[in-house]
């Protein structure tokens, strides 16, 4: 089974180093930091959509069908939930990837004098700023939440122990301690550089031909935002399920029976039953929150590449 750990460790850095090679090979033309509108034709603006679209597509699909599907290859065993916890991560990673190979396929101009903006542009200026905070939101979130199941697991950092009164103690797991923490947070870490270097590579590719910049702008930004869209819901979807985890382990030993000599009796941690019960709740309210923003990003992402409403002609 420890087998299994090594490639699935392995695979989101191999796949980061193909997504910094992609940036690395960019070329992106030098020039002054703004130039004047260049000849805009509605065809390579129209293909330009397309192309994105069909990016888009691909990245998304790729990050379904991963994250449906690695989850049903990883037997059971005692590391089973190490391999679960990273491969949201895995699977938003892999869609980074066809993203970031999808920014270096923009279609060519097809004339033989070829003209485009030559505006800089950085990660600052495509990046939907809520978009980002969100990711970061999620993210901070779910290390806080790493970091105190860390601290509070059993020895074994699997499982979490609680005394609810002098005389009984109840444990139950899985629970979130190191051994399974330490991954999580790893393979979200290789997420986030990994979209760091994603979003580098939207702002700084050469302009689309024959596209004005306004348009050019557009498109990076939706681009920008269906990667931050994918980002966020894997992010956000790890610390649901950390925190479902966490919550029906935590209610699971908070409440220990034992008999005293004249029946059987129970005792509840009402602090460890709290917590408890606040994952069961959260987990959920988190999960539909990243699918709500997943929605609200794409539909903004397929508004700001719509093409502009044609001029009203005077009567």
């Amino acid at each position: 089974m420890r087998l299994l750990v090594l490639p699935l460790v392995l695979l989101p850095l191999v796949a980061l180093a193909a997504i910094v090679a992609t940036v690395v090979t960019a070329r992106t033309p030098a020039g002054p930091g703004s130039a004047p509108e260049v000849a805009t034709s509605p065809e390579a603006f129209a293909r330009a959509r397309r192309h994105a679209a069909l990016v888009a597509g691909l990245s998304w699909a790729a990050l379904v069908l991963v994250a449906v599907a690695l989850p049903r290859t990883i037997p059971f065993g005692p590391d089973q939930g190490i391999l679960l916890g990273g491969a949201p991560a895995l699977a938003g990673v892999v869609a980074l990837l066809v993203a970031a190979v999808g920014e270096r396929t923009w279609p060519r101009p097809a004339g033989a004098v070829r003209r485009a903006s030559l505006a800089r542009r950085d990660v600052r200026d495509v990046a939907p700023r809520a978009l980002a905070a969100t990711v970061l939101g999620w993210s901070g979130a779910l290390l806080v939440v790493l970091l105190a199941t860390g601290l509070t697991a059993a020895p074994d950092g699997r499982s979490v122990t609680v005394r609810p009164d002098a005389h009984s103690t109840s444990g139950a797991g899985p629970y979130p301690g190191a051994a399974y923490g330490l991954p999580i947070a790893a393979a979200v870490l290789v997420l986030l550089v990994a979209t760091v270097v994603t979003l580098h590579l939207v702002a700084s590719r050469p302009a689309v031909a024959q596209v004005s910049t306004a348009d050019d702008t557009r498109l990076r930004r939706a681009g920008a935002r269906r990667v931050l869209a994918a980002v966020q819901l894997v992010v956000g979807g790890t610390l649901a399920g950390v925190l479902l985890v966490t919550g029906s382990a935590l209610r699971n030993a908070a409440t220990s029976g034992y008999d005293v000599g004249e029946g059987w009796t129970t005792s509840t941690d009402p602090l460890a039953q709290a917590f408890g019960v606040a994952g069961l709740v959260v987990g959920p309210a988190v999960l539909v929150a990243t699918l709500a923003v997943t929605g609200v990003a794409l539909a903004r992402a397929s508004r700001e590449t719509a093409p502009a409403a044609p001029a009203a002609v005077p009567a």
